[in-house]
């Protein structure tokens, strides 16, 4: 008879953890939707991208790919942040999902070309479709987070992200493996030169569809979820009403200043510029340790497919990571510690990891440091770094957001490439040294974040208000 209560409180204790309550079920699982459809595409462009681009321009020019296009992704976050100014949040969603599918049918065509798609062999880098391939994974890579947490901070308070936030992450894994693992499948069936013609472009073309749908889920969304369940985080709601019915006509100077929004207040709001910080820390860290293995990659594997091939597991390792993190880690985690001491964790358990790397600097050892690294920020770091958008104004949400997101992770890209290209046999210690200098800031800031974010939610106040304002 005693089993009975136990199974009850073992029960009760799972919902609580796990269980969403029934008014939320239609809007999480569509948010999850869409979450896994981007997530899909993802794990399915980003090894195609570093393989096309090695196989069209060669491995030695992906720290110069990295430094030469941020001006073009600059221009990029202009325009985009002039698009958050037009559109509406969701119709900003439909914009990006829909754009990049276009052009990644547009990409499926160059690929399959006879002269400038994968049947040239010929590695040069005056190949200007490898860069062009560069250049819109990049943009998709920059963007793609960048837009989904901006329109789920946007429609959840800080509760629903202690509640609901792991699950979106938990959708994301599913997808990334999926979409890694069919892609490993597909390449390691066909690892023969003349099967790279066909297999990579079909790829690129399912993104696309993937894309598609993730436009389809937040359509769904925004027509069979109730309009006060979309409300978000209350202060910030009452706040940004109230602005638009004030709002006026606006100037030339203006409206350019608004183009140049997003950075203005990374550098004028201590608290944005925080976490740009934790950014910036955690990407320069990323990509030391994916060049090295970039190199182990193209000196293992002659053809597209067979470095498709490499990629495609290694994603699906760390989205198979990710998932068991998100699952038994972070739900728990953000539930019952909270946002606040949930942000500690992720930087606590790299120092951890880098250090192991420092002692230990093997090909295996990097790579599977590689591997825990970046699970630990997709299903941990990025959810909870994401709940401290939410009491913030729109311009935050969006516009500085793509700016922290898209051009912050482009320039510690830019620094790991310049660090990268000073990598000589021997210096591999010097560089794990430099991402545990980083790891240890990375602890200091996120304190600081953490205390600002917790007075700011108990306060009811909405940080940019008074910037804004003026």
């Amino acid at each position: 008879m005693k089993l009975f209560p136990l199974f009850s409180k073992i029960g009760t204790k799972l919902d609580a953890t796990w269980g969403i309550k029934k008014e939320f079920r239609l809007k999480v699982f569509f948010l999850t939707l869409a979450f896994f459809m981007l997530t899909a595409c993802q794990a399915i462009w980003r090894p195609l991208k570093s393989a096309v681009f090695i196989s069209i321009v060669g491995v030695k020019h992906i720290p110069d790919a990295k430094l030469l296009l941020m001006l073009p992704l600059i221009l990029l976050i202009i325009l985009y942040s002039k698009l958050v100014d037009w559109l509406r949040r969701h119709h900003l969603f439909y914009w990006f999902t829909i754009a990049h599918g276009l052009v990644g049918i547009i990409m499926y065509y160059y690929l399959s070309h006879p002269v400038y798609g994968l049947a040239n062999t010929l590695q040069s880098p005056s190949r200007i479709f490898g860069w062009s391939f560069y250049l819109f994974l990049e943009s998709f890579g920059a963007f793609m987070s960048a837009v989904f947490w901006s329109f789920a901070n946007s429609v959840n308070n800080p509760k629903d992200a202690k509640n609901h936030y792991s699950l979106f992450v938990c959708g994301s894994k599913i997808g990334g493996i999926m979409g890694a693992g069919t892609l490993f499948f597909a390449t390691y069936s066909f690892d023969l030169a003349n099967y790279q013609t066909v297999v990579i472009p079909r790829f690129v073309l399912v993104g696309s569809l993937l894309l598609f749908g993730a436009a389809a889920a937040i359509y769904l969304l925004m027509r069979l979820v109730p309009g006060y369940l979309m409300h978000g985080y209350e202060a910030a709601y009452q706040f940004e009403k109230q602005k638009d019915e004030t709002k006026g006509s606006k100037t030339v100077m203006q409206s350019l200043k608004e183009s140049l929004d997003g950075i203005i207040l990374i550098v004028k709001n201590p608290y944005v510029f925080g976490i740009f910080s934790l950014i910036l820390s955690y990407e320069v860290i990323i990509v030391i340790f994916d060049y090295l293995v970039a190199i182990v990659a193209d000196s293992k594997h002659l053809t597209a497919t067979g470095l498709a091939n490499f990629y495609s597991i290694y994603t699906f390792c760390m989205h198979s990571v990710g998932l068991v993190i998100a699952l038994f880690g972070t739900t728990p985690l953000l539930r019952f510690l909270g946002i606040r001491l949930s942000l500690f964790v992720c930087p606590i358990l790299s120092l951890i990891i880098l250090t192991i790397a420092l002692l230990f600097p093997t090909p295996t050892v990097i790579f599977a440091s590689l591997i825990v690294l970046r699970a630990l920020n997709y299903g941990l770091n990025h959810p909870t770094r994401e709940a401290l958008f939410i009491p913030t104004t729109k311009s935050i949400k969006f516009k500085a957001k793509a700016w922290t997101d898209a051009f912050g992770s482009r320039i510690a890209k830019a620094t790991g490439s310049l660090l990268n290209k000073s990598i000589l046999l021997g210096v591999i210690q010097s560089s794990t040294l430099f991402t545990i200098a980083l790891s240890t800031g990375w602890i200091g800031i996120t304190y600081f974040m953490g205390k600002k974010f917790q007075r700011t939610v108990d306060n009811n106040e909405v940080i940019g208000a008074d910037e804004s304002e003026s």
